[in-house]
């Protein structure tokens, strides 16, 4: 879990998670940053056994290459001149509906993403809490009404006509055709147990 949940947080640098998971993903994540920036170093000083050597165990975390190789060629060199703190958790305003569960966002500091306002205690997808739902039959009626004069009209479309022989293939039942297939069965009484 821990290994899917930092590839995740690697490949699109802001993941929603839990409190507890999001202080041992990060606690991962912080590792794997360090091993990449050490691996990104040795690579550029020409030490390419050294520089293999970090990529092969930041290989067992991060699952697929392509995040992998955004390790160490994009985030390494963003985080070189700083000494940790790389991830940070920004507790949101909702809990998880199943379990009430606490959800905190897990991200990457200084990353193009973090760069983009994000308003605290609102969850990036979270529904409106203004709206309350609608109660009772006249609730709903009314609350469909307003959707309706939101929303354009639908066109319904036609359904293609049948050509005869899809007609013929199979004829339709009637009441009358089940009642003379029953008639001539009589039924059992069932016995007592």
């Amino acid at each position: 879990m821990l290994r899917s949940m930092v590839t995740s947080l690697f490949a699109s640098e802001r993941i929603t998670t839990t409190a507890p998971k999001a202080k041992e993903a990060r606690r991962v994540a912080e590792k794997l940053i360090t091993r990449a920036k050490k691996g990104h170093q040795a690579h550029k000083d020409g030490a390419t056994g050294v520089a293999l050597a970090h990529w092969r165990e930041a290989g067992r975390y991060v699952r697929g290459t392509e995040v992998l190789r955004k390790l160490f060629d994009q985030l390494a060199p963003l985080y070189m001149e700083r000494n940790g703190g790389y991830t940070r958790i920004i507790r949101l305003d909702h809990t998880r509906v199943g379990d009430n569960a606490r959800m905190v966002m897990l991200e990457l500091v200084d990353s193009e993403i973090s760069k983009k306002p994000l308003i605290r205690g609102a969850a990036p997808a979270a529904p409106q809490a203004d709206e309350k739902p609608a109660k009772g039959r006249r609730g709903k009626a009314k609350a469909e009404a307003e959707a309706a004069e939101d929303k354009p009209a639908r066109e319904k479309k036609a359904k293609p006509a049948k050509s005869p022989k899809e007609k013929a293939a199979k004829p339709a039942k009637t009441k009358a055709d089940t009642k003379s297939k029953d008639a001539g069965k009589k039924s059992k009484p069932k016995k007592a147990g």
